[in-house]
């Protein structure tokens, strides 16, 4: 297809027609530049093949490819031609005689005035602006309700935030929104605009108590801000104490906290201070609980909502908390619904004290430590809630641990022992038979004690031993983890050791953006962070504390402690050990 064409209804000749119908009724509205474009056009669909496209007319009249494009969509409003394709571009021209279009008339002379001080402005950054964004100009300021004066205000705001970067689109982007907001003339415009200018300041702050220290202020942070400051009420230093408990976070997350403190009522800064202290402090906790527990914790926050803090409230305290979670990973039930059940009776009942809890542990412990002698006779027999507490409940009648012993020896040959242990005991009972000398006779006699069932199935057997097999290193690990933590909240108490962790971790991210921009910069980084480490080992010296003791110490060397080996092969550590 040509660039530039008649249609049918045109008569081609060799030579340029300018019906006299364009010269006295379109030529005046249009600008020489429009003007020139269309002729050329008119010139083009004669004489031009097939390869002179959009690029080299722009070439030929010294101009841009978009310039022309705006100048034939504003003959098209004219019904003078029609754009076919934009790509490629492609133009037809249409009679003047059956044009009835007619788009808005622009009137150019007004705003004279307007176009040499916008012109004015954007030369101070080096830019230049041509007819065709005159034209947009003139025609925002035609078809919406802003004073010139108040556009002019937004384009010189909008120039020292863009500098040479700046273009009519984000001008206009700006101008909507303030337009939006009912400012629309120069003092509605400028009151706005000094509001965001006195904000500035808060949000780079703001800013900088996230880590964000390159971002700079845009519409959305400020609208956000006024948010957080008119509606909701918070002023300038609760935000920015909010923003650095945060420390690594955006505005979004901000957003979030700030709502869930407002819903709290928490809005003065040392309530708020107070707060989030109390959160952080619950938050660690919970982190603590899950790694005893052995579950895995991303949010910590719907856990303290649901749980811990409901557990801080009833007056349990952390060492009574993390040891019914130890308890509860030993028992199979290491999750926090599970805890919460036994957190929830022992409420109930009154043991809230840390010597009630220990009391009521040591007596559950003792439980585990007879069901470990009952699954030594009776083999392999899960670990469940539900068949430890039946001790509780054998005790509960009177029975002794011999006498519980006993009945698994006489169960140890039964597919099912607990149930047939739970039957010979009741029978017991009703008997009143409480002794061993008191078992009549007939029911010792000749008896063989069996230390293993005829019948086990190896399906449960093997989910049992599995199950054996993870809780042991989940123990191991827990027992490593916590000494290192230990080492690590002393070495934290000293001012000196946070400071040069901090230093370290913000090094990392200087090196590897280093790596990838400016290779040049990395010897001088690395030998700054050779420094830092060497600082952190002579401040750990003195705290009495190594490296190593940062990092948790495995029993074995070859698993750390997971069971397996690197190449996936499970270790045989936990054979030898067993």
């Amino acid at each position: 297809m040509a660039f530039c064409s008649f249609s049918k209804d045109c008569d081609g000749n060799s030579f340029v027609t300018v019906e006299n119908k364009f010269i006295t009724k379109y030529l005046p509205e249009a600008d020489g530049f429009a003007v020139k474009v269309y002729l050329y056009g008119l010139y083009l669909c004669k004489t031009a093949d097939s390869d002179f496209g959009l690029k080299s007319m722009a070439e030929v009249l010294k101009t841009t490819e978009t310039q022309i494009m705006q100048a034939f969509e504003f003959w098209q409003d004219y019904d003078l031609v029609e754009i076919l394709s934009k790509e490629p571009f492609a133009v037809q021209y249409l009679p003047v005689k059956s044009a009835v279009g007619r788009p808005k008339k622009v009137r150019y002379e007004q705003y004279t005035d307007f176009n040499k001080e916008l012109q004015r402005k954007m030369q101070k950054v080096g830019k230049f602006v041509s007819a065709g964004d005159y034209l947009k100009y003139m025609r925002f300021l035609e078809e919406n309700a802003i004073q010139p004066q108040a556009l002019l205000l937004i384009a010189e705001y909008c120039i020292n935030k863009q500098g040479e970067d700046i273009s009519p689109s984000y001008i206009f982007n700006k101008a909507k929104k303030l337009l939006r907001g009912g400012a629309s003339t120069y003092e509605q415009v400028e009151r706005e605009l000094s509001n965001y200018n006195a904000h500035e300041g808060d949000l780079v702050a703001i800013f900088s108590a996230l880590g964000s220290f390159q971002k700079t202020p845009d519409e959305n942070d400020y609208a956000l801000y006024r948010k957080w400051t008119e509606t909701l009420g918070f002023a300038r230093d609760g935000i920015i104490a909010t923003a650095k408990k945060l420390k690594r976070g955006n505005m979004h997350t901000l957003e979030s906290l700030l709502e869930d403190l407002y819903e709290k009522g928490k809005i003065e800064p040392k309530e708020i201070e107070s707060y989030l202290d109390e959160r952080e402090i619950l938050t660690n906790l919970t982190f603590r609980i899950a790694r005893k527990l052995g579950a895995k914790v991303n949010n910590p926050a719907t856990y303290i909502d649901e749980y811990t803090e409901k557990w801080c409230n009833y007056g349990f305290e952390d060492t009574s908390l993390l040891e019914l979670a130890l308890f509860c990973l030993k028992t199979e039930r290491g999750s926090f619904e599970c805890m919460d059940s036994m957190i929830e009776k022992l409420f109930a009942d009154g043991l809230v004290s840390k010597e009630s809890v220990k009391a009521f542990l040591k007596e559950k412990n003792d439980e585990l430590k007879l069901f470990s002698k009952i699954q030594e006779i009776c083999g392999m027999l899960r670990k469940s809630s539900m068949n430890i507490s039946l001790i509780q409940t054998w005790r509960s009648w009177n029975f002794n641990d011999e006498m519980i012993l006993e009945s698994a020896k006489r169960s140890a040959t039964s597919a099912n022992p607990i149930p047939y242990m739970n039957k010979i005991l009741s029978d017991w009972k009703r008997q009143e038979i409480f002794s061993i000398k008191d078992i009549p006779d007939g029911q010792t006699g000749g008896e063989k004690v069996a230390t293993r069932p005829a019948y086990t199935n190896t399906a449960i057997e093997a989910v049992n031993a599995k199950s054996d097999r993870e809780r042991y290193y989940s123990l191991l690990r827990e027992k490593a983890q916590v000494v290192a933590d230990k080492f690590t909240a002393k070495a934290n108490k000293d001012g000196d050791f946070k400071a040069v962790n901090t230093a370290l971790s913000k090094m990392e991210i200087s090196l590897a953006k280093a790596e990838v921009f400016e290779p040049t910069k990395l010897p001088l980084l690395q030998k700054e962070k050779a420094e830092l480490l060497q600082k952190r080992k002579f401040i750990l010296e003195k705290l009495g504390i190594t490296e190593s003791d940062l990092t948790p110490k495995f029993t074995c060397v070859k698993c750390s402690d997971t069971g397996f080996l690197p190449s996936g092969k499970a270790c045989d550590c936990y054979k030898n050990e067993k």
